[in-house]
């Protein structure tokens, strides 16, 4: 999983990385970690990070979780515009105490997949900050072999992948069922008293859930997908601090301005 062929190539992008390759014990032998100079500027312009299913609970005290697209993709939301993010401020500092989604902590490591049945190749964006050769960490030790420190980020991005799964299932399991519903948040303007839509997306429908046979419901309760289901609900309450901080942040700017 650690040591795939130099010229593997790599298709398809994915969000925040940059230049990821696949992790080769001669490519990247000499290849290390060293602390970034800004943490988390890879995340200044994401607005929304994909979700897994297993962190349902934990993003609802913080960002709304909504579906977006065909495929009805899990995210949190961490911004109202494109290429803004309401959690990293003028300095690049994350908010303090606000976690930090999975999709995001197993940066700058991700997975490439190789196909059905097959085992996945993990990579490494090498433009990330603090990826080097002589990094004061390095990915692998004389002998060829992954360090600690690159084991366990292995061992994350494994995880990560099995989360993921369950969230495709989970996400499968809802549309089955037909419980998703097309939702969108509105911003008032106090001085002209007018609204504006500014999110448009896909949320679980109460009324659907409520309206579920009992043995259905009881079901999804053996399936262990209640507790993402209601984690989803409640974290639509999150939509007031995400409006909030994208008018504080506009108010800030056009201070700052005059």
């Amino acid at each position: 999983m650690a040591d795939a062929p130099a010229n593997q190539p790599l298709t398809g992008q994915v969000p925040l990385y940059k230049k990821p390759e696949p992790l080769n014990k001669e490519k990247h032998r000499k290849f290390g970690m060293s602390p970034p100079k800004e943490p988390f500027a890879f995340l200044k312009e994401a607005h929304f990070l994909p979700a897994i299913v297993g962190e349902f609970s934990q993003y609802a005290g913080f960002f709304p979780v909504i579906f977006l697209g065909e495929k009805r993709l899990p995210v949190v939301v961490m911004g109202l515009n494109r290429g803004e993010n309401l959690f990293i401020d003028a300095d690049g500092n994350y908010e303090q105490d606000t976690m930090l989604p999975a999709f995001a902590r197993r940066y700058p490591f991700v997975s490439a997949s190789n196909g059905p049945d097959q085992p996945s190749t993990v990579c490494i964006d090498v433009e990330a900050d603090g990826i080097s050769e002589g990094g004061q960490l390095p990915f692998f030790d004389d002998n060829g072999e992954p360090t600690q420190a690159l084991q366990q980020a292995i061992d994350f991005v494994s995880a990560f992948d099995a989360d993921a799964r369950s969230t495709e299932m989970f996400v499968q399991r809802i549309m089955d069922l037909d419980l998703f519903e097309p939702k969108d948040v509105t911003l008032n303007d106090n001085t002209t008293g007018e609204s504006k839509k500014v999110a448009e997306y896909f949320g679980i429908s109460e009324t659907k859930l409520n309206a579920l046979p009992t043995d259905v419901y009881l079901k999804l309760r053996d399936e262990g997908f209640l507790p993402a289901i209601y984690a989803h609900l409640i974290s639509l309450n999150r939509w007031d601090r995400i409006l909030n901080k994208a008018i504080r942040r506009q108010q800030n700017a056009a201070q700052k301005a005059n």
